[in-house]
């Protein structure tokens, strides 16, 4: 009961975002590559987690649960159609329809621990921990698989060439960024100078941000643009608003806001705690969770 519990408590935090609601006067630009529902961890490109979806009528009650027979450690994406994508520890990509019933499962190699993510053509990437990225088509069959060489600990974004972008870490002090084509191959990888456990996220004018021990940016031929050094690692995405202003995390529980151009606009005294990515509202209030229980405005 706690595993369905807890799938459809997922999937109710999904769809509300945790933040504020929109109606339908106040729909942001989603800045998403497709037409899908959910398409990234974070629901764009940018991590924003707001949802441009008025949910007022909704009232909080069980439409169905549905059973993934193992632990889940990661949120769900939803395609077009309304289908929900969900990996697991056991490694499978479970494909469910928007009633609740199973359309089908993809088994790989490895626990899945980070978010899918759906292409504009709706194929379904997702990585493993058994060293690659999966490239899944919307009817279950597999499309390629890319060798990243380490557990990928990070949920892919795709850029509007439709390049895929995926962080992973070789588990010591060696982090890497990858832009890998829509046919599987790679097209450049980036070298962090330490640890990497968070997705790559993209900000309005294409500039691509990954966190280490630094909030690094890179244009999308894979150069650094520049680095700004964090208190501590970093172990969530950045989330990016309009104005291109990027706010990460550190495990030092500071939340910072960095400029486009990298320098630094304010850093929040630390909060005591593991923090979690951020949200942020339509108002501009920044939601982030702590890793025991508070939920900071």
């Amino acid at each position: 009961m706690r595993k369905k519990f807890s799938i459809f408590i997922i999937l109710m935090l999904i769809l509300s975002g945790l933040v504020e609601v929109l109606s339908s006067s106040q729909l942001v630009e989603a800045n998403t590559a497709n037409d899908a529902e959910w398409p990234f961890f974070g629901y764009d490109k940018k991590r924003t987690g707001r949802s441009p979806y008025n949910t007022s009528h909704v009232e909080g009650t069980e439409r169905w649960n549905f059973d993934i027979d193992s632990e889940v450690k990661s949120s769900p994406v939803i395609g077009e159609d309304g289908t929900i994508y969900l990996g697991s520890v056991n490694g499978e990509l479970s494909a469910i329809a928007s009633d609740g019933t199973k359309e089908w499962s993809f088994s790989t190699g490895g626990e899945i621990k980070y978010s899918p993510a759906i292409g504009i053509d709706g194929t379904i990437y997702v990585g493993t921990f058994d060293d690659n990225l999966y490239a899944v088509n919307p009817d279950g069959t597999e499309k390629w698989t890319f060798d990243i060489g380490m557990d990928v600990r990070s949920s892919p974004v795709i850029g509007n060439d439709e390049s895929i972008y995926v962080s992973s870490t070789d588990g010591t002090s060696t982090g890497r960024l990858y832009s890998i084509d829509p046919d599987g191959t790679e097209r450049w990888n980036f070298t962090t100078g330490s640890y990497v456990i968070s997705s790559p996220s993209i900000g309005p004018d294409g500039t691509i941000y990954v966190t280490s021990s630094h909030l690094h940016a890179l244009g999308s031929d894979g150069i650094e643009k520049w680095s700004h050094s964090l208190i501590d690692r970093c172990w969530s995405a950045p989330t990016i608003d309009e104005t291109g202003t990027v706010y990460v995390t550190t495990d030092a529980g500071f939340l910072y806001a960095v400029n486009p151009d990298g320098t630094q606009r304010w850093r929040s005294e630390p909060f005591g705690t593991d923090l979690a990515s951020p949200s942020i509202g339509i108002n501009g209030n920044i939601y982030v969770s702590g890793y025991y229980g508070n939920l900071y405005i």
